[in-house]
Parts: structure tokens; sequence; C-alpha cells
């Protein structure tokens, strides 16, 4: 049986490897968990949902919201909304499906029914070619041979281990978005009217209560997204100043004398794609010309949950139909 490496265990990978046959597959993982930017920051009885933040159960993708309710990684709850805040437009109901202990169920439960073997905490430096077979390289191990690799991690990430066997002068360059993420909790309510809703203010893009996605706290839990034009322009600035600088807003805003007893912050730095693969060549993955060696990850459909699915399915179509053509 030919053996496949797969380089990354986000949701990209796993859908891949969820809709390929059964194959002699081995993840390989940079963090200690799956999931990539699906996953959620505990602190004591805290959790936060700090990557990736809920699903549309209407976003139209036949089969996802199905297999994650399956497999018992979701739950769907009802959330007041407001889509401008800072317009003052009307808080509505809206039926969101979120992670049923965490957003981190959906890859750890996804990554769990694969049952493939995984090496953790690997990161993979390079990739070698040695009479038709390859190689994956870490600072200090070497794991091959294997037929096919997949790198399903970000675009740049993926250059860097593939460009010495594909020829990127005829792809395009995708850019990303980097995200500020902020963790607060505050030792009583702030007196919000919504639990979830988009721009706040010229600052900050959204802001989310954690408390009814999550176990009771007895602190408020919230976690803030800054908008990406002001990570650009703040991109290294010191945690505690940004942490420090949305306590003062998020308090100001809301008018309330709550304290923040917890907090953190997280700097995404490929958080957002600003136009997928598919938008920019109309393709949905990049191959070798040897079809052996594969690029893939949302940015090839779009920068949702539901798309980085797709793009694993897609590709894992293509792959099936090609192996029986050759």
């Amino acid at each position: 049986m030919k053996k496949i490496a797969v380089i990354g265990t986000g949701l990209s990978a796993l859908s891949l490897v969820h809709h390929l046959p059964s194959l002699d597959i081995t993840f390989f993982e940079k963090s200690w968990r799956p999931g990539g930017r699906i996953s959620t920051r505990r602190h004591q009885d805290y959790a936060f949902d700090h990557g990736a933040h809920y699903i549309k159960e209407d976003h139209g993708i036949i089969g996802f919201n199905e297999y994650l309710e399956k497999i018992g990684a979701t739950k769907i709850l009802n959330g007041a909304f407001c889509s401008n805040i800072q317009n003052q437009s009307p808080i509505e109901e809206k039926r969101i499906i979120v992670g049923q202990k965490g957003i981190e169920s959906i890859p750890l439960e996804f990554h769990k029914k694969l049952r493939y073997p995984t090496e953790f905490s690997t990161h993979i430096k390079k990739i070698e070619s040695r009479n038709h077979e390859y190689f994956l390289l870490t600072d200090d191990k070497e794991f091959g041979p294997y037929d096919f690799i997949f790198t399903c991690i970000p675009f740049e990430q993926s250059k860097n281990l593939l460009e010495d066997f594909i020829d990127y002068e005829n792809i395009p360059t995708l850019n990303f978005d980097s995200i500020w993420t902020i963790m607060l909790s505050f030792d009583k309510r702030l007196g919000s009217p919504f639990q979830f809703g988009y721009h706040l203010n010229k600052e900050i893009s959204f802001l989310m209560n954690q408390n009814f996605k999550h176990e009771f706290f007895n602190e408020e839990c919230w976690v803030i997204n800054m908008r990406a034009e002001w990570t650009k322009e703040y991109y290294n600035i010191e945690n505690y100043v940004l942490e420090d600088y949305v306590i003062d807003k998020i308090k100001k805003f809301f008018g309330s004398s709550s304290k923040a007893i917890y907090k953190k912050s997280h700097r995404w730095r490929y958080s957002y794609c600003k136009k997928s693969l598919l938008e920019l060549s109309n393709k949905n993955f990049i191959e070798s010309i040897d079809h052996r060696l594969y690029a893939l990850g949302d940015w090839c459909q779009g920068p949702s949950m539901q798309d980085a699915w797709l793009a694993g399915k897609k590709l894992a179509k293509y792959f099936s139909e090609l192996r029986l053509q050759i």
C-alpha cells in the first residue's frame, strides 16, 4: 500500500483524510494537539475559544454540520447577536454551531475518529526526494519514505517546503491578515445587551461572550478580535500594553466598573486569507507535476471552517479519481 504523509492537523487536513479511502496515512503536527486555529485556551475554570469562534448553521456546505453532530463534536445554541454594534444595528437571535466542550472539540473528536497515527510536536523543516520517494526532516529526525505528501498548513509554510519541487512562478501569492486576539475575564457583568457581535469601534472588529458557550463561570469571560488594519499598525505591540488598552476600551464602551481579573492575548499571523486560491487562480489546491506533492488549506476555498472542510473534500475526490487512472 502506498504511504502518505499529511503535514498539519487543521480542518482541511482532517477533511481530506476523512474523505479519502482507507490508506497508509501518518499525520505530522508541530503542535501538541490537532486543530490549528480551531483552539480553546483554558485557564483554571475559564475557557476561551480564541481562534475560530463558531460555525454558521446555514452556510450551505453539504454534510459538514451533519458529520460534526454525528461524532458528538458540536451543539447548537441561540445567542443575542448584533451585526454592527457601532451603528447600533438591532439585536437579533442567531442560531450557531459551537464545540461541545469548546471549539477544540471539533478537531479533537474529528482526529480521534480517524484513528491514524500522528507525530505530535514534530515540526517538519524540509522535504527531500531520493529515488522517487520522499522523506520528511525535522532538526534531528527523518521520516519516510513516503509516496505522497500533503502539506495542509498556511500558504507560505507550504511554499517553503515545496518550492524545490513545484514551480510557484505561475501561482499567485496569497496575502493574509494578522489578527490580535484578547481573552478577558471580569469580576462582574459588563452589562452587554448582546452575546456576540461585530464592529464595536474602529479598533475592535468582533467580541464574543464565552459564558453561554461553555459551562457556567463565576466571572464573565470574553474573547475580543482587533481589526486587521489595527493589528497591522500595532503588530509588535507589547501584550500587556494591548491587554490594558482593550480593557479600558471595553469598560468605557459599556460604562462598566468591572475589574479584569484575567487577561491574555495572542497574535494569529495567518488569520484571514484576503482572497482564496480559487478566487485568484480557479484552482482548488496546488500540486507537483508528478502528482505526488500537494498544498492545501482553508486558504484554497475561503477563511471559514466550512471552507476548510470543502477544500479537503475536493482534493480527496481529485486524488481518489487520479489514483484510479495511474
